[in-house]
């Protein structure tokens, strides 16, 4: 894995990986020596308020604006943002330990009840519109027809450390699944993190952990 080491001789920051390297040279200024004398520059985590995806930054880093590359918001780095706690529901490294749940952000007034939260289970957990014919597990109550009464897919999957997996797909319905805004491709699937939108049909919906 890459990790970014600064050069002895002229402090050129410098990107490689120092378990595959016994010597390493720098291009700016042509001196060599071993990984151990270009020492590597400390990191910390910090989470995007806006979607909390985990961000790693230069620990000297301070008061900067740095952009997060999935959904662009601009963060300020600070003094303590090394004591970013995770978001809830997260472990280490961003991994959630406990099926997440859908949370209506937005419909056309067409939600049918006051309980604006859907828990998903571990398993399959098919998504449509309530119907007397509809065959989902989970049967949304509204009557928006724009969304289909068998309209996504989300997988929640148990890997061997405990830590669970969203993953969102499409179930050929009419109007298409959006994923943070983005319309899902046939045979798509996302791997969903917390803070994403999902939109079936007018509803929108934020994936939260708990």
């Amino acid at each position: 894995m890459k990790s970014r080491s600064i050069c002895p001789s002229c402090n050129a920051v410098l990107e490689f990986d120092r378990a595959a390297l016994s010597a390493v040279k720098c291009p700016m200024c042509a001196h060599q020596g071993t990984t151990a004398d270009f020492k590597e520059i400390p990191v910390k985590s910090i989470h995007c308020p806006t979607c909390k995806t985990a961000l790693k930054v230069a620990e000297h880093i301070v008061n900067k604006d740095i952009t997060c590359p999935k959904c662009k918001h601009v963060i300020m780095v600070g003094e303590d943002d090394a004591k970013t706690e995770l978001p809830a529901g997260l472990g280490a490294k961003n991994k959630l330990y406990m099926p997440g749940k859908l949370e209506l952000l937005k419909d056309d007034g067409d939600w049918l009840q006051e309980e604006k939260t859907v828990s998903l289970m571990r398993g399959i957990n098919t998504l449509g519109r309530k119907a007397p014919n509809s065959t989902c597990s989970i049967q949304l109550p509204t009557k928006d027809t724009y969304m289909s009464k068998n309209h996504a897919l989300i997988e929640v999957i148990m890997k061997p450390d405990a830590e669970f997996v969203h993953r969102l797909s499409d179930q050929g319905s009419t109007n298409h699944t959006f994923h943070n805004g983005d319309p899902l491709e046939p045979g798509e699937v996302i791997n969903l993190i917390p803070g994403d939108t999902i939109r079936l049909g007018h509803s929108t919906f934020r994936f939260v952990a708990e």
